[in-house]
């Protein structure tokens, strides 16, 4: 039989017969497993498994389709397609040591609401159906996190795919090549993902919403390969293949692919029938931008700078020059160069608000009145989670309503409960910015000396600016506290819908319980009713001990009790009973045996005693002449039987007493 490996860690899963979910011995993870009646399907399922866990999402979902295609009714391979489909690696968690899904491909489609989640619940027991259902809730809350987090991000022109190290670690040619491409596009003013500058200081684990991000806004994506292996490298058949799937779902996107030093069709069969670009051709480069221009069009890369007012309060023409020499400084970003400048004013006007201003712009790294506001609301807030109340009444009437004792305990039916929906909320950190921001404007000296001596247009537009700021600082606020209230009741519907499954769980599992509880309480009934010693009523009592408080058995245990009470004692009477007579028996037969010895004994005294008189008659009136030797003889016998006599008598005597 081939072994099943554990979908998180790879270690060998033991699987029992007909068991839906099995623990890893390894990882301790807790999972579904297919039904194990086939040996072909359970090497379809070893196949699909090691592909995932290699993250070669597609090819696992191919074998998953295949298995599907002969055990439609296999729950375990739907799911293998939603893992697919987001594909899903499991990774070790660092704070808690558990293995956690990560996302490799993300979707605008909820989990909870894809065909092949409902085929699976649907065809799985009621445990495993739990167990989907978790992860789903695990995927869908990375899923939209994911989103979150690439909403944020500007939308991209142009995605490069391109694998960038060798075997060795080493830079692999189309990472120079890939390079070159985005530093060409990134000077015609296109705004390119490149992953090796892109995604720069980004853990790993954070790659995904904006590769999502990226593949979602590109129009072009630019496949980079000189070689077979680099087109169909894991991550780079990843972003490839997700970027073909949007382009046949009817999206106006265009493929690329480019090559160099290798034969076009040595390129992956679904990259072949798609014009390619030859980077070893003389011109290929603007071969290519000329391609990407007609299908993006030409990008005018312009930074619109709001105008400082050009009042100034006095000073000639040295003060104006230095103003402009500290305006120039303050666009170059050469923020100490225009501290200088405009310190150089104030040392010949000590009350220029512009030389103010300007000391201020510095301060902030900011060119203009426009960068200094948007350099004031651009602060990231900090996201808190915070999860939604508990319906804890409710959680109380059904443990209460559901409990079945040793079957199904309150402690089950509260773990059911056991979950949190979480919602992130970025009002406070957001106010808290606003409110420093304010702070910091209202609190800057240079500011506020600009407002001091800033003659009326000046003044208006530092005006303007302040109200500017404050609004714009309440907008950033009141968003955070839209998107917050959104979120809520996304997490509010989101809890609704977990309770409601955990409900219909809990109330499947009360089922089960009660029937187990039933069919245990009727065995234990027919056990008593066909009892008839002791040994049969102690099982009995014991099996209406297993049932627990269910329907009357605690009462039929007792009368099971009393049952072998009754039975032990009717057991300790019939010993008596039984000793009495064998006693009664014994001591007939002693009286029996005493009057027959009595008797022997009194006879032998009649018979002594009667010998006795004969000899003492026999010696007191002979009836005939005896020799001297004779009447010795008897006399000798006389004595004898005299003296035996004696002993016969206090023998009697001895057992009269």
């Amino acid at each position: 039989m081939s072994i099943i490996k554990c979908k998180m860690c790879g270690g060998d899963l033991n699987i029992l017969e007909d068991s839906s979910v099995c623990e890893c011995e390894y990882c301790g993870t807790k999972q579904t497993v297919p039904k194990v009646d086939d040996e072909k399907k359970l090497k379809l399922f070893a196949r699909a498994g090691k592909l995932l866990r290699n993250c070669e999402f597609d090819k696992a979902a191919g074998v998953f389709e295949s298995i599907l295609a002969d055990f439609p009714e296999e729950a375990e391979a739907y799911w293998g397609l939603i893992l697919c489909k987001y594909g899903i690696e499991y990774v070790d968690d660092p704070a808690t040591g558990k293995k956690v899904p990560t996302c490799h491909r993300s979707s605008f489609d909820s989990v909870e609401d894809d065909p092949n989640f409902e085929q699976a619940c649907e065809n799985a027991d009621a445990i495993a159906r739990r167990v989907y259902r978790e992860e789903a809730r695990q995927i869908e809350t990375l899923r939209k996190r994911i989103l979150e987090v690439s909403g944020k991000e500007e939308p991209y022109d142009v995605f490069i795919a391109y694998k960038e190290l060798d075997e060795d670690g080493e830079r692999t040619p189309d990472s120079v090549i890939a390079q070159d491409i985005y530093r060409t596009l990134t000077k015609e003013g296109y705004r390119v993902f490149f992953s090796r500058i892109s995604l720069e200081g980004k853990l790993g684990v954070e790659y995904e919403p904006y590769i999502f991000a990226a593949l979602n806004s590109a129009k072009v994506m630019i496949v980079v390969g000189t070689d077979y292996e680099y087109y169909d490298a894991v991550w780079v058949k990843n972003e490839w293949s997700r970027f073909l799937k949007l382009i046949a779902s009817g999206q106006q996107k265009t493929l690329i692919p480019v090559y160099k030093d290798m034969d076009p069709y040595d390129m992956p069969k679904e990259l072949r029938s798609l014009a390619a670009q030859n980077m070893g051709k003389i011109g290929a480069m603007q071969d290519l931008m000329h391609g990407i221009e007609k299908l993006l069009g030409k990008q005018q890369a312009e930074t619109a700078r709001e105008p400082l007012p050009a009042a100034v309060q006095g000073g000639g023409p040295n003060v104006i020059a230095l103003l402009k020499r500290g305006d120039m400084a303050l666009e170059d970003g050469e923020w100490e160069k225009a501290r200088g400048f405009f310190d150089q004013v104030l040392s010949m006007d000590a009350e220029n608000a512009r030389a103010f201003l300007g000391l201020a712009l510095a301060a902030n790294h900011s060119s203009d009145t426009s960068s200094y506001i948007q350099h004031a609301v651009s602060g990231q807030a900090q996201i808190n989670s915070l999860a939604v109340p508990r319906d804890q009444a409710h959680i109380n009437a059904m443990v209460e309503r559901l409990s079945i004792p040793k079957y199904f305990p309150k402690r089950e039916i509260a773990e059911l409960y056991a979950f949190d929906v979480k919602y992130h909320s970025a009002v406070r950190s957001q106010t808290d910015l606003a409110d420093r921001a304010r702070k910091a404007f209202q609190e800057d000296r240079n500011m506020l000396r600009a407002f001091r001596f800033a003659d009326s247009d000046l003044k208006a537009t530092l005006e303007s600016m302040k109200t500017d700021l404050f609004t714009r600082l309440d907008e950033k606020v009141k968003k955070a506290e839209a998107a917050a209230l959104l979120a809520r009741k996304d997490a509010e519907a989101s809890y609704r819908q977990k309770m409601e499954e955990a409900d219909e769980n809990a109330k499947e599992i009360h089922s089960c319980a009660l029937d187990r509880a039933e069919k245990d309480y009727q065995a234990a009934c027919k056990l008593m009713s066909k009892a008839q010693d002791i040994s049969e009523y102690e099982k009995a009592q014991e099996a209406f001990f297993s049932v627990g408080p269910y329907k009357d058995a605690p009462k039929r245990a007792e009368d099971c009790a009393d049952a072998v009470h009754r039975l032990k004692r009717e057991a300790e009477e019939k010993k008596k009973k039984e000793r009495a007579e064998r006693e009664r028996e014994r001591a007939e037969r002693e009286e029996a045996a005493r009057k027959r010895a009595e008797k022997d004994l009194n006879e032998k005294i009649a018979k002594y005693e009667a010998k006795i008189y004969e000899l003492e008659k026999e010696l007191k009136h002979p009836t005939s002449l005896k020799s001297i030797v004779q009447k010795s003889s008897m006399a000798h016998d006389l004595e004898w039987y005299r003296s035996a006599l004696k002993e016969l008598k206090k023998q009697g005597e001895t057992n009269h007493e």
